[in-house]
């Protein structure tokens, strides 16, 4: 997220403002603390923030990752099939279940700031080729 706010080239009030636009409410105050932080950001802070900074087409992605390491973070069922809770606290998870959680975050959310850097880079080329005359293949 961090990746796609600074390729947006948006400040938080800006991000904020525009969210507000969409009907979502996105103080710069919560991004700040989303962006400063290593932990899972929540489902409707991911949507607005990616419809504010990644485009409409791309927020279904994001939820979508988003969700994946949320399942991956939990811990199996423990004893007599109850779920035995988030794998999420302070200390290390059994086998290193924890880390790899932390590896599966950072790997999905980067994968999806390169998506959208490339995306929008091909995308601006393709806008700058017909504002040329040269119209697209």
């Amino acid at each position: 997220m961090r990746a796609l706010k600074a390729w947006s080239g948006l400040t938080y009030r800006e991000i904020a403002a525009r969210a507000h636009q969409n009907g979502d409410t996105l103080p710069p105050s919560t991004l700040a603390t989303v962006l400063g932080r290593a932990t899972l950001p929540r489902e409707d802070v991911v949507r607005a923030f990616v419809r504010v900074c990644g485009g409409m087409d791309e927020t279904d992605a994001w939820l979508r990752a988003r969700s994946a390491i949320a399942w991956a973070a939990w811990e199996p069922a423990g004893p007599g099939g109850a779920p035995a809770g988030p794998a999420l606290s302070d200390g290390e998870g059994v086998d290193g279940r924890h880390q790899m959680a932390d590896a599966a975050v950072a790997a999905v959310f980067a994968a999806g700031c390169l998506t959208s850097w490339w995306c929008g880079k091909r995308l601006g080329r393709r806008a700058t080729r017909r504002r040329h005359g040269q119209g697209t293949r």
